[in-house]
């Protein structure tokens, strides 16, 4: 498998300005230049793996997140994703919010069929 790394650094991006950092700020956590980050998120430079982590680490996200899009397996991704979107209700809210993801699943599976 081919690592695409345009992917990785647009989902880089994503995260940093997500969480409100600089490339320089970010590059301050890590401990590398912000050059470096630049040319991480546009696919020039290709991280190591201890980059990678302290990466993700900086920006509070799992590495999968990070290299979503060049993963084969991405169940694990959209489970954590749909828990973070319902984390902040209360056990009275998450079964209204329950009920209407899987109303939009039977909506988008009409979609498909149509």
């Amino acid at each position: 498998m081919t690592m695409d790394y345009m992917t990785l650094g647009k989902n880089i991006r994503k995260f940093r300005a997500q969480a409100g950092l600089t490339q320089e700020a970010l590059a301050e956590i890590v401990g590398c230049t912000d050059r470096h980050i630049g040319k991480i998120e546009n696919g020039q430079n290709v991280p190591s793996l201890e980059v990678t982590v302290s990466i993700a680490n900086a920006l509070n996200v799992g590495v999968d997140q990070l290299l979503y899009g060049n993963l084969v397996n991405r169940g694990d991704y959209f489970v954590q994703e749909l828990a973070s979107c319902v984390e902040g209700f209360d056990d009275k809210d998450k079964p209204n919010a329950l009920n209407m993801i899987k109303s939009i699943v039977a909506i988008v599976g009409e979609f498909k069929t149509n």
